[in-house]
C-alpha cells in the first residue's frame, strides 16, 4: 500500500503498512477503505493525507490531499471569512482556522461547526491541546492577548490574558508540564512568556532588546523551546531561558516546528525551507527556491510542507519535501496567491497528534 495510508485506533493514528491491521485484540483484514474501528465505520482518506493552507489573495481556507486534490467541501471563502494568517488541525480532521478578528472551526466536510468572535483584533497564532480528551485551543492577537478557549464551550473562554501590547506571532503548548509559551514582538524588542495552561497565570520566559520573536515550536524530549526572530536567527533555550545554542538561517523565522529529533523552518524573504538538528542546530537539509517562504508543517512520516511567494508570484506555491530533502511536488491553484500558515494531518506530537 501507498506510503502515508492511516486510521484512528482507539486514541491513536496508526499507520497502514499492510492490508492488516489490529483493531482491538485481533488483526483484521481491510478490504475496503472503511474498516470497523471500535465503534465506528471509519473512512480511509483516499489522498491518505490532509492539507490544510491559509490564502490570502482571495481569502481561502484550503484542504488538500497529499496528491493537491481539493477535499471534498474545501476551499471554503465568502461571508466573514477574511486574510486567514494561521491553522491548525486534530486528528479527526477538524481545523481551526484564525482569520481576522475571528476564530473558525471546520469539520473535515467543510461544515462550519462554530465561530469565535472575543478578539478585537486580528488573531495570528493558534494552536491546540487534547487533555482528558478535551480540545483545548490556544490563539494570539497583534493586541498582545492571548486566549484559552474550550472547544463547543465558547462563551465562556477559560482565560484571556494580556501581559504586554504586541504581536503574539507563535504559540507552542508544553502538554506534559501544563504550560503554554507565546512568542512576541513588542516594538523592537521580543519576550517569551509562560502561562499555566489551566488558569493563565503568566511569567517571563525569555527577553532580548533587539529583536521581535517570530516563532516558537517545543520539542518532544526534556523539553526545550526554539525561538524564531526577525533578524533570522534560531535559538534554543530552556524552559527557564538558558541558552543552548544559537544559528543563523537568515531572513526572517516566520515558522519552526520540532518532533523528536529535528526542527524545520523558513526564513522569509530568502525563501528556504529547511531541517535542522535539535541538538546543534546544524542544518540536516535545506532546499532553497526563489520567493518568500512563510508556514512550516510536518507529517506524521517525515514530510515536510510549507507556504512560499507573493500575490501574483509564479513563486507563490505550497510546496512538500520529503524526509531527505527532496521536493516532491509545488501545487499553485492560481498565480495571484498569498500563502501563509499552513498544518498537516496526522502530524507530529508536538502538533498535537499521538
Amino acid at each position: 500500500m501507498a506510503e502515508g495510508k492511516y486510521c484512528r485506533i482507539a486514541d491513536a493514528i496508526k499507520q497502514i503498512a499492510s492490508e492488516y491491521c489490529r483493531v482491538g485484540d485481533a488483526i483484521k483484514q481491510i478490504t475496503i477503505n472503511a474498516p470497523r474501528i471500535a465503534d465506528a465505520i471509519k473512512q480511509i482518506s483516499i489522498g491518505e493525507k490532509q492539507i490544510w493552507a491559509c490564502e490570502q489573495g482571495s481569502d481561502r481556507l484550503y484542504g488538500i490531499d497529499d496528491e493537491y486534490t481539493n477535499l471534498t467541501g474545501w476551499p471554503i471563502y465568502g461571508g466573514t471569512i477574511a486574510n486567514p494568517a494561521a491553522v491548525a488541525c486534530d486528528d479527526e480532521g477538524n481545523t481551526y482556522w484564525a482569520c481576522a478578528n475571528n476564530v473558525y472551526k471546520y469539520n473535515l466536510a467543510g461544515a462550519l461547526q462554530w465561530t469565535y468572535s472575543g478578539h478585537t483584533v486580528p488573531v495570528v497564532s493558534i494552536c491546540l491541546e487534547n487533555r482528558l480528551g478535551v480540545t483545548y485551543l490556544y490563539t494570539g492577537d497583534t493586541g498582545g492577548t492571548v486566549k484559552c478557549l474550550v472547544d463547543g464551550v465558547l462563551a465562556g473562554n477559560v482565560w484571556s490574558k494580556t501581559p504586554y501590547i504586541g504581536t503574539v506571532f507563535g504559540l507552542a503548548v508544553d502538554v506534559n508540564n501544563g504550560q503554554l509559551y507565546a512568542a512576541y514582538g513588542i516594538g523592537a524588542a521580543g519576550r517569551v512568556v509562560r502561562f499555566i495552561t489551566s488558569n493563565g497565570n503568566y511569567a517571563n520566559a525569555y527577553y532580548d532588546a533587539t529583536v521581535n520573536f517570530f516563532s516558537i515550536a517545543i520539542d518532544e524530549g526534556t523539553p526545550s523551546l526554539y525561538i524564531g526572530d526577525n533578524a533570522g536567527y534560531i535559538r534554543k533555550i530552556s524552559t527557564a531561558g538558558y541558552v543552548y545554542w544559537t544559528q543563523d538561517k537568515l531572513g526572517e523565522i516566520y515558522s519552526i516546528a520540532a518532533d523528536g529529533s529535528y526542527g524545520y523552518f523558513t526564513n522569509g524573504s530568502y525563501g528556504h525551507v529547511g531541517k535542522f538538528a535539535l541538538a546543534t542546530g546544524t542544518n540536516v537539509w535545506l532546499d532553497q527556491p526563489a520567493g518568500t517562504s512563510y508556514g512550516v508543517a510536518v507529517d506524521a512520516f517525515g514530510n515536510v510542507y510549507s507556504t512560499h511567494g507573493a500575490y501574483g508570484s509564479v513563486n507563490a506555491v505550497i510546496r512538500k519535501n520529503n524526509s531527505s530533502g527532496v521536493e516532491q511536488w509545488t501545487w499553485q491553484p492560481y498565480v495571484n496567491s498569498t500563502w501563509k500558515g499552513i498544518a498537516v494531518g496526522p502530524g507530529i506530537a508536538a502538533a498535537g497528534f499521538s
